[in-house]
């Protein structure tokens, strides 16, 4: 059934910027779920705000407890928009239209693998791994599969994941693999 007319199953596709955003915030421990109120500020760069030239009054300083809620609250200024959104495709807030523009560039692989929303939410994992799971590499990676993926992890993924936290000396250098394997199962296709 290459052309899915039976619908046997859904085909792939990248979620929207919010569901990513959403998912991530939810994994890592992060998300609040206080709904109504005020719309939340997301970072900007301050490359972005540079270019404006009431740079301080067009956006309030980033504040991360704040911006923490779902996307759906996010404050959008159409003459500036907040560049992790943009780039994963957000919907077009100066014109109406039925569907969302649909990409695949490599700026998104680049902003969901070295960008500052994903490495915190990594570390925020990191973090939440350590403390739930305790130092035990095993259930910190069973853990992270089921929080960002909702399934155990699979044999041959444990044993990738295990060398890869044993290559780590230190308690420092231990801290820092595990961002980096949870940076790394956030971009997972799987996840995304």
């Amino acid at each position: 059934d290459p052309r899915i007319v039976k619908f046997w199953r859904f085909p792939y596709r990248r979620l929207e910027v919010e569901a990513i955003r959403d998912s991530m915030l939810s994994a890592s421990g992060q998300l609040r779920r206080t709904m109504g109120g005020p719309g939340v500020y997301l970072e900007i760069p301050p490359e972005v705000l540079a270019g404006n030239s009431d740079r301080n009054v067009v956006w309030p300083k980033f504040d991360e407890a704040a911006s923490s809620r779902r996307t759906v609250y996010a404050f959008v200024k159409r003459a500036l928009v907040v560049p992790f959104l943009e780039v994963l495709d957000v919907c077009d807030t100066t014109r109406s239209t039925e569907l969302r523009n649909r990409t695949t560039i490599s700026t998104q692989a680049l902003t969901l693998f070295n960008g500052d929303f994903t490495n915190r939410q990594a570390r925020h994992l990191a973090e939440r791994l350590q403390r739930e799971a305790g130092d035990d590499p095993n259930r910190q990676i069973e853990l992270a599969y089921r929080l960002t993926l909702s399934r155990a992890v699979t044999h041959s993924e444990l044993v990738t994941m295990q060398r890869f936290l044993a290559d780590a000396a230190g308690p420092e250098d231990r801290r820092l693999a595990l961002e980096q394997l949870c940076r790394v199962i956030l971009n997972l296709n799987e996840f995304v």
